[in-house]
């Protein structure tokens, strides 16, 4: 008993997450994927949307995501719709989750995103037959600015856009992305601030005539600062602070109610899980319809708590599945002779490998093979380092060590049951993970052309992988130290360190947390079964292949180059 006590909890926590995944997203099981067309300017592409109906709902809701974020990142709020009896369609923008083309990256502009949505404001209606006046439009982030905008283009003669004019009542807006304040995120986008910007520098309350909106922010937000929330607010006609908590409704001069709820403690990559924000949505829902809005807002948050149950309860899983497993040692490594200098060397690789990242991220960035939505900096980061690994092993240029990597193969020491067990378990862990996070966070493998960068940042990345699994057989042989483990983990943690600072300094906390989330996802899952692979199959490169490949799967939705929405 007590030498599966790790199992035996590790199989508690996955089933917690299990039944947690399953018994939270019931309302949105059971969802229609449909396909749309779009077109601005040159570009036409085809969007993809998930679409729930309720029979004799009154009202439909149309989600449009942020920045990075495809529609199953909604999941948890498109519960809470459709749990109140709404009709619910999210979508993905072009070159986001599963529609085909690309999506810049220029702050100031967002021109095509409001045909976008415009366009499923009209497969919306043609699926359900809900008024277009009953059509609830709800935003975050970039998709909140690209409501305003479409608002805009309704509305303003001067509007560079065409779009079919709809009577559109109601729009609720999680903290939409438009700054009116210096914000370094926003500024790596566009290079300045809304307030300078066609057309936010002239926005105002004429042009959300008619239409109801709800502006919820957060003082705590690092990306739409409350400013920028009140700020907007003020344009509208309401009368609020410069910043600071603040609730507040004004009817302005054009028969349009806005209102304003600014909360605090809450970062804007969150809100979509965040109690407060669905009771906040549930009052708007409740004066939107006229009827009681009742889904728990507790289930929202639960659902982190499943994603966390899983990947712990997978932690536990191989750590029992590895505990007192002996490393493989049927081929020829190489052996440290002096520790001191092997330290030293792979502390200075790193200047040669962030050069090396550079050039590996240009040549991503423009390869002909569509947006690369994943982390690519990380990527670029560890497959630099560990070009510039290989490289020094193979020629003999690292200090410290004599002999010369082994030759990777894929050739498999294990057999018959043991490999069957090593297949089974690994294909079990990956759909497991896939599910809780298909049912609570994120839509991981985007059915287009982003496929090819998973693989492709998989292949760069396993070199790295791989150089670790020997070094660290390696320091097995030189019976390392714990102090020295410990200093070889810090040189491996370099880029994690790195990316830390950069997101301090330009005061990105979601980044950062984001960046937190990443590591746990390769230490507590995918580390360890590339690992346990790599012990059953006697083989290195495999499990660095399938460490590689599961953490850029996991990541993918993470980012779009630089993920800060």
């Amino acid at each position: 008993m007590k030498k599966n006590l790790a199992l035996y909890i590790g199989l508690v926590f996955v089933l917690v997450a299990l039944v947690s995944a399953i018994v939270l997203s019931v309302p949105t099981f059971g969802g229609k994927v449909v396909s749309f067309d779009s077109s601005y300017g040159k570009k036409n592409v085809t969007l993809k949307g998930t679409y729930w109906e309720v029979k004799g709902s009154e009202y439909a809701v149309l989600v449009c995501p942020g920045y990075s974020c495809d529609r199953e990142k909604w999941r948890p709020m498109a519960n809470l719709f459709v749990g109140n009896g709404l009709t619910t369609m999210t979508f993905d923008y072009a070159g986001q989750g599963a529609s085909t083309g690309t999506i810049g990256f220029d702050n100031a502009k967002t021109d095509a995103i409001p045909v976008e949505i415009s366009d499923a404001i009209e497969k919306l209606h043609e699926l359900s037959g809900i008024p277009y006046e009953k059509i609830i439009l709800v935003g975050h982030s970039l998709g909140g600015r690209s409501i305003l905008r479409l608002l805009y283009d309704y509305n303003n003669p001067n509007a560079v856009t065409t779009v079919p004019k709809r009577n559109i009542k109601n729009v609720i807006l999680f903290s939409a992305a438009v700054n009116y304040y210096f914000n370094a995120q926003a500024s790596l986008f566009a290079g300045t601030t809304d307030e300078a910007e066609s057309p936010w520098d002239v926005f105002g309350a004429s042009d959300v005539a008619g239409t109801h909106v709800y502006l919820f922010g957060s003082t705590a937000d690092d990306i739409v600062f409350d400013e920028d929330v009140l700020a907007m607010y003020n344009r509208l006609g309401g009368s609020a602070p410069q910043s600071g908590m603040f609730e507040g409704s004004v009817i302005n001069n054009f028969g349009s109610k806005i209102t304003v709820r600014v909360s605090n403690l809450l970062l804007h990559s969150y809100m979509m899980f965040s109690p407060k924000y669905a009771v906040y949505t549930n009052e708007a829902l409740s004066e939107i319809t006229g009827a009681p809005a009742s889904y728990p807002a507790a289930r929202i948050f639960l659902t982190y708590v499943s994603w966390i149950s899983a990947l712990v309860g997978l932690g536990f899983v191989f750590f029992s599945l590895t505990r007192g497993a002996k490393e493989p040692a049927n081929d020829s490594i190489p052996v440290i002779t002096d520790m001191k200098a092997f330290l030293l060397r792979k502390l200075f690789l790193w200047l040669p490998g962030i050069a090396m990242a550079f050039v590996v991220c240009c040549i991503c960035v423009v390869m002909p093979f569509g947006s690369p939505i994943m982390n690519i900096p990380y990527m670029c980061f560890i497959a630099g380092y560990g070009l510039v690994m290989l490289l020094a092993y193979r020629k003999g240029l690292f200090k410290g060590t004599e002999g010369r990597l082994p030759r990777p193969s894929f050739q498999i020491a294990a057999k018959g049951c043991e490999l069957a067990k090593a297949i089974v378990i690994t294909v079990v862990s990956c759909a497991f993970v896939w599910f809780v996070l298909w049912c609570t966070m994120y839509r991981l493998i985007p059915l287009n052309v982003r496929l090819f960068w998973v693989v492709f940042a998989s292949v760069l990345m396993a070199v790295g992988y791989y150089i670790s699994g020997v070094e660290n057989d390696m320091l097995d042989s030189a019976n390392a130290s714990a102090k020295v483990r410990f200093l070889y983990n810090l040189i491996q943690y370099v880029a994690l360190f790195l990316f830390v600072l950069f997101y301090l300094v330009i005061k990105s906390y979601s980044g950062l947390i984001g960046q937190i989330q990443n590591m746990i996802l390769m230490y507590i899952f995918c580390i360890p079964l590339g690992d346990y692979l790599r012990r059953k199959t006697s083989n290195r490169l495999v499990g660095a292949v399938v460490t590689a490949f599961l953490f850029q799967t996991l990541m993918i939705t993470s980012a779009a180059l630089i993920s800060f929405f």
